[in-house]
């Protein structure tokens, strides 16, 4: 069992947070190879997004419970982040396979969204900005908590960032990089957190943010 100050976590489930943390960009970044021509998710690559947001979001979970051990508000805002970026991700993802289901274009989804402004915000774009703010919030929180090596968050802070930058026009090549960069951080932390190896100590004590 590995202890913090204020978290106490079962080996039990630091092994499935690990797992998560493996698991869930990598489903993500497999969706990507399945966009269709005009930058849709599709069927399969849409399936795929929902179930890494499921698995993903256990792993993240842990994360921001080890942030919490010494920042509290952090650690609380930081998880309420993930379960609504989490959210959004399966959105995105369950739209992709009723768009390739039901055979509608880029347009044809966006003209019927459109009928639905409030709703859509909620559901759809509010919740799917929050996910790549939530990767860059935790990488400078695990810099701020040293609670990962300065390449892993440095990384994850880089995917985050390049997030946005290529799913909003939907450009393959930089979704890939973005992919990419957050996959290895995310998969070397599932494996320190699997391997009893992350250290579970705060930069200062009883810090509150």
């Amino acid at each position: 069992m590995l202890t913090t100050p204020n978290v106490v976590i079962p080996t039990q489930a630091r092994t499935v947070q690990g797992v998560c943390l493996i698991l869930g960009p990598l489903l993500n970044a497999a969706a990507t190879f399945f966009w269709t021509d005009d930058g849709r998710h599709g069927v399969v690559g849409g399936a795929l997004v929902a179930w890494s947001s499921v698995l993903w979001l256990p792993g993240l979970l842990g994360l921001w419970e080890i942030v919490r051990s010494s920042r509290p508000v952090l650690g609380s805002v930081g998880a309420a982040l993930a379960v609504i970026g989490s959210f959004g991700g399966i959105a995105f993802g369950l739209q992709g396979f009723y768009e390739g289901a039901f055979g509608l274009d880029k347009q044809q989804s966006l003209d019927a969204l459109a009928a639905y402004p409030l709703t859509s915000q909620l559901v759809l774009w509010l919740p799917g900005l929050t996910f790549p703010l939530m990767i860059v919030l935790l990488a400078v929180a695990l810099a701020r908590t040293r609670s990962a090596p300065m390449w892993m968050w440095a990384a994850l802070g880089v995917g985050g960032l390049l997030w946005p930058v290529s799913r909003i026009p939907r450009i393959e090549a930089i979704a890939h990089v973005a992919d990419l960069a957050v996959l290895v951080p995310s998969a070397g932390l599932g494996a320190l957190l699997i391997a009893s190896a992350l250290p579970l100590r705060p930069a200062r004590s009883a810090a509150s943010t």
